[in-house]
């Protein structure tokens, strides 16, 4: 689709006398992003402003090309929100439950629960349709959250700590159902999480806030693209010690790799050039077999990303 699936331009959010976000600018042109960030960082305050839930102090938020302040109720209807606390009508089955919200959403009555049964189907709960949800176990809850922010069919589902709790059995199933969505079912996804190794998972592209400022955006490749320039060198197992006696001699830190043979090469202060790796080894009398960027886990990026002024 041509249109940017959300776009920040000078995002304040204002408390009374507090500033959650502070002119915040960023565009997401689809896939699945992850909203990251240390508690306090202002992901709410974002997620609350995307869905139209807050007014910003100034500037604007669009989602699908459209201004949240003007088009909310419209947008809504495109719009799928997977809360982190238990958001559930009481006292009737699932079925029930979803099929309401399905008629909320504009579907017919019969056409609603039809929609309601395939959803439950879909996130596993279809033997358990016919219970009052607060019967359900977390796990389950969990999974009927998920299935209430899909039954109006929309274009982009927020998701905001989908694994908040669950067991790794369940964790892993709650994942592979996001990954479903996105994947088979072309539906963008806006994840909130905690939990780093979800992100990795799911995401294309992160956002990193802290204290109300965005500190980066961009593709999960390249916020986990090269730590501080360092750089993955393979050599010869019997040139792997003199490798790394003349990498330390030239003021390199040098690391061993995950692989035999490799070593990571970084610099406190500067990228680490291929031009000079080579430069190295030619005057250490050593065959380079190989040389790439060092990627890094996303823990180390962003708690990076946070440490950079």
């Amino acid at each position: 689709m041509s249109e940017k699936v959300l776009e920040l331009q000078g995002l304040v959010v204002r408390y009374g006398s507090f500033t959650a976000l502070h002119g915040v600018d960023a565009i997401f042109n689809g896939g699945a992003l992850g909203l990251l960030g240390p508690n306090g960082a202002g992901k709410s305050s974002m997620m609350r402003s995307i869905l139209g839930l807050v007014r910003p102090a100034d500037g604007s938020v669009k989602v699908l090309g459209e201004d949240t302040q003007t088009a909310g109720a419209q947008l809504r209807r495109r719009i799928g929100y997977m809360p982190e606390r238990d958001a559930y009508i009481g006292g009737i089955s699932g079925v029930r439950g979803l099929a309401q919200l399905a008629e909320l959403c504009g579907f017919q009555s019969e056409d609603a629960m039809l929609r309601a049964h395939d959803v439950l189907h879909f996130v596993g709960l279809g033997e358990e349709r016919y219970r009052d949800v607060s019967t359900y176990s977390l796990g389950m809850r969990q999974r009927y959250k998920l299935a209430a922010a899909l039954v109006h069919d929309p274009d982009i589902l927020f998701l905001d700590e989908p694994t908040n709790g669950l067991d790794p059995q369940n964790r892993v199933r709650m994942l592979g159902l996001i990954e479903r969505v996105s994947k088979d079912h072309g539906i963008h996804l806006i994840l909130a999480s905690h939990l780093l190794p979800d992100v990795e998972r799911l995401c294309n592209e992160v956002w990193v806030l802290d204290k109300g400022h965005m500190k980066h955006t961009g593709s999960l490749a390249e916020l986990t693209a090269a730590a501080r320039g360092a750089k993955r060198v393979r050599v010869e197992l019997d040139s792997v010690k003199p490798f790394e006696k003349a990498a330390s001699d030239e003021g390199l830190e040098v690391e061993i790799g995950r692989v035999h043979g490799e070593l990571v090469l970084s610099h406190p202060e500067r990228i680490v050039e291929p031009n000079a790796v080579f430069a190295l080894a030619q005057k250490a009398g050593i065959p380079i077999l190989g040389i790439r960027d060092a990627a890094r886990s996303l823990e180390d990026a962003f708690l990076e990303t946070l440490e950079a002024e």
